[in-house]
Formats: C-alpha cells, sequence, structure tokens
C-alpha cells in the first residue's frame, strides 16, 4: 500500500521520483496508452497518468519525504549529543555501584564440578541449595547497588523496600547474563561455580 493506493513496488518507486524531481514527461501517441506490467515502461506520461488516475497521492510523497528528513536529523542530533556533566556524573556513579557490588567473569575464580554418573547424582541433589545460598548472596549485593545509587538513600525505608522488590529479579537476570560464556556455553555464579548446560537441566531449570 504507497501513497494512497495498493501498488507495486516498481510504480511505487517511479511515482516518488516522478514528484520530487517535478519530472516533465511526454506522450509520443495520443495520450491514452495502455499502461500494464508490460507495457508501462514504454510510455512514462501516461504511466503517470495512471498513476493519478488510481489515486496516487502527491502529497503522501512530500510528507515521506519530510518525514525521512526529520527522522534524519533527528539521528543527527543523537549522534552529536553531549551529555551534561551533571548526566555524566551520574552515569560514573552508577557504574562504580555496580562494579563494586557485582566482580566481572573475569574477576571470578571460576571452578566446575566433576561430571561422572556418581558424582552428578551428589551434585543434583544438593544443587538446590547451593543455588538458595548464592540467590540470597546476589540479593544482598543487589540492596548494596541500590544503596549506592545517588538519592536512594533519601528515600523513605518504605519506597526503597517497593523498588527493590520491583527491580530486583531484573537486576538479577541483567547481571546472570553477563555470566554466560558461549564458546563453552557455560554459566558462572558468583561464587566461582561454572555449570554447563547439561548440568543446568540436570539441576532442574528444564530446557534452557
Amino acid at each position: 500500500y504507497h501513497y494512497g493506493v495498493s501498488s507495486c513496488e516498481g510504480c511505487k518507486g517511479f511515482f516518488r521520483r516522478s514528484i520530487q524531481k517535478n519530472m516533465v514527461y511526454t506522450c509520443h501517441r495520443d495520450k491514452n496508452c495502455i499502461i500494464n506490467k508490460v507495457t508501462r515502461n514504454r510510455c512514462q506520461y501516461c504511466r503517470l497518468q495512471k498513476c493519478f488516475e488510481v489515486g496516487m497521492s502527491k502529497e503522501a510523497v512530500r510528507n515521506d519525504r519530510n518525514k525521512k528528513k526529520k527522522e534524519v536529523k533527528e539521528e543527527g542530533s543523537l549522534d552529536s549529543y553531549e551529555l551534561s556533566p551533571q548526566l555524566e556524573e551520574l552515569i560514573t556513579k552508577v557504574s562504580k555501584a555496580h562494579q563494586e557490588t557485582f566482580p566481572s567473569l573475569c574477576q571470578l575464580g571460576k571452578y566446575t564440578t566433576n561430571s561422572s554418573a556418581d558424582h552428578r547424582v551428589q551434585l543434583d541433589l544438593g544443587l538446590w541449595d547451593k543455588f538458595s545460598e548464592l540467590a540470597t548472596k546476589c540479593i544482598i549485593k543487589i540492596v548494596e547497588f541500590a544503596k549506592r545509587l545517588p538519592g536512594f538513600t533519601g528515600l523513605s525505608i518504605a519506597d526503597q523496600i517497593t523498588l527493590l522488590k520491583a527491580a530486583c529479579l531484573d537486576i538479577l537476570m541483567l547481571r546472570i547474563c553477563t555470566r554466560y560464556t558461549p564458546e563453552q556455553d557455560t554459566m558462572t555464579f558468583s561464587d566461582g561455580l561454572t555449570l554447563n548446560r547439561t548440568q543446568m537441566h540436570n539441576a532442574g531449570f528444564g530446557p534452557l
């Protein structure tokens, strides 16, 4: 659907170019050439008239052009956007708070589990307790992170608790995502425990 009517891409492009470039065509016959998929390139004058007859709109072309100019201008303004000193300071503080409460993958002392069948059974039985312990530690770190954010401790305790309840799981998931290593298809937890996809599945996480 282009410029007010249902049309093919070819006629859309022809009509747009004709309007944007203010093209003036000439018919070498009687200005009543048959225009279809086979003959449409033989007479540009009659083809343009056919576009008008079926309802194509000049104004729609102009609006489309103005819209694209606006989009380009907005993209350019984003590229040249400079952060204010206050915003730069805020970003620095948030980044620092994250780094201080969440060690990066390279900072963890990774350790893996024995993949033998006997050890796997033992691992599967005790893994949920391990994850519960890790989750508690992660939540504590998220609370520490929040308290380092500018303005957070200035809120009432009730508001702090409400925000933490609403955002804790999202922050936890975002942090966990950074611990995935696609090359080995493994997940490394905050104490360095590293499990592959099969071990995660055996632990009861289902398909991942």
